[in-house]
Formats: C-alpha cells, sequence, structure tokens
C-alpha cells in the first residue's frame, strides 16, 4: 500500500511539473532577436535568488525607474541616463553601455567593454527586454518601453524568474512623473518630501513580507539536521 501512495505521488508530480519544464525551457533561453536599443525604457519589475533582499526592498521603498539610453557616434557605444525616484525623492545618474550580440558590458574611459556582463534574455512582450546578469548574478530586470504591461506579460516575467529557482519578483511603482521631484541630493536633515511618511506606510502595511522569505530557512535547516542521523 505505501508503495503505491509513493507511486501515485511521483505520477501526479510529474505530470504537473512536466508543462511547466517545457514552458522553462523556453523561458531560459537568450533573447534571439536584438530590439533597438536607443531611446527610453521603463522598469518594469526586477527579481533576484535573494527572496529576503527582494522583499525587503518592496517593503521599505517605492521605487520608480526610467533609463533614456542614446547612442554615440562609436558604434554599439551607448550612454544610459537613470532617472530613480524613491518615495518620492529623485536622483540621476549616467553611466556608458557597450551593446553587442544581446550582451550588455560597461564601458571604461577608452569605450572599451568592462566589467561583469548582462544577457538579454527571452521574452514574449514585444515591447520588452529581460536583461539577466552573469552566471555569478542572481538578478533579472524586466524592461518596456510602456510604463505599464498586461498582467499575462508580468506573470511570464513571474514564470521565468521561477524557472530559475527565485521565488520574490516585485513589480515597480509607475508613476513616472520626475518633472517636480525633489532631489535626494538636496534633501537635509529635515524630511518635508513625505520620504519618512512612505517608508512608515509601506513597513506597517508589509513587513511581514520579508518574514516570510525566512521560513522554508527555519522549516529546512532543522529537518536536514535532522535527515543527517538518518
Amino acid at each position: 500500500m505505501k508503495t503505491l501512495c509513493v507511486a501515485v505521488v511521483v505520477l501526479s508530480l510529474t505530470s504537473v511539473c512536466q508543462p511547466a519544464s517545457l514552458a522553462c525551457e523556453k523561458l531560459l533561453k537568450p533573447a534571439d532577436t536584438s530590439p533597438e536599443f536607443s531611446g527610453t525604457w521603463y522598469v518594469i519589475a526586477v527579481s533576484s535568488g535573494s527572496c529576503f533582499v527582494m522583499a525587503l526592498l518592496d517593503a521599505m521603498f517605492l521605487i520608480s525607474v526610467k533609463v533614456g539610453i542614446d547612442s554615440k557616434e562609436t558604434p554599439n557605444l551607448y550612454d544610459a541616463h537613470f532617472t530613480v525616484k524613491i518615495n518620492g525623492l529623485c536622483t540621476n545618474a549616467s553611466v556608458p553601455l557597450f551593446f553587442v550580440n544581446n550582451t550588455i558590458f560597461d564601458a571604461d574611459g577608452n569605450n572599451v567593454p568592462t566589467g561583469k556582463v548582462a544577457v538579454l534574455q527571452y521574452s514574449g512582450c514585444p515591447d520588452c527586454y529581460v536583461v539577466k546578469g552573469g552566471d555569478d548574478t542572481d538578478a533579472m530586470m524586466l524592461t518596456s518601453r510602456r510604463q505599464n504591461l498586461t498582467a499575462a506579460e508580468l506573470k511570464e516575467f513571474e514564470t521565468q524568474s521561477r524557472c530559475r529557482g527565485w521565488t520574490k519578483t516585485i513589480v515597480l511603482n509607475s508613476d513616472h512623473n520626475y518633472a517636480d521631484c525633489p532631489s535626494i541630493d538636496d534633501a537635509g536633515d529635515t524630511d518635508t518630501s513625505g520620504f519618512s511618511d512612505i517608508l512608515y506606510e509601506r513597513l506597517s502595511a508589509n513587513y511581514q513580507e520579508p518574514l516570510k522569505c525566512l521560513v522554508p530557512d527555519l522549516i529546512s535547516k532543522p529537518w536536514q539536521w535532522i535527515q543527517s542521523f538518518w
């Protein structure tokens, strides 16, 4: 009877996992087409192998990111201008990038690719690209020409992350009004921007989310300790 029960469980798991495996095979492939890299992109969602870090960021901060990419005279060389809004405060940064064969590198002062590589991944979204860090970087980002995506497009990215064994995906804020946004650099000791209020409100509402990421470890580690005596 015990053998029969085990067989039923194995067969049921196989029937559930097989379609997921076939879907993952497609979603884990690098992109086979190259987008027009220049222009304005909005960061829609991010995912990481660290559930706790992602959940903590999402619990504390309301984040919007816009990226403007300008091509330069040198082939494959671009300037990326990041505008970031965090709890109502904004900051800007620009970095040179080298983009070729669906891979992105930092560029040094001599316009030479350097640093860690990021690779474009498959996406069924027609005006999106998914960027994954190198083999030693457990992070992935979904960007689009649009400020908002459909539920199906977001679900695909979440599935793509789960195919990598990552359990936490966060969707960034879709408020991209940066015109009247106070600068983080100009913020003094007295907070008049509402940054602290937003931080407090988000932590009060979401403080349990980072703790949920710790539960699997709290359960699995004692179980592994018990198994070691078997």
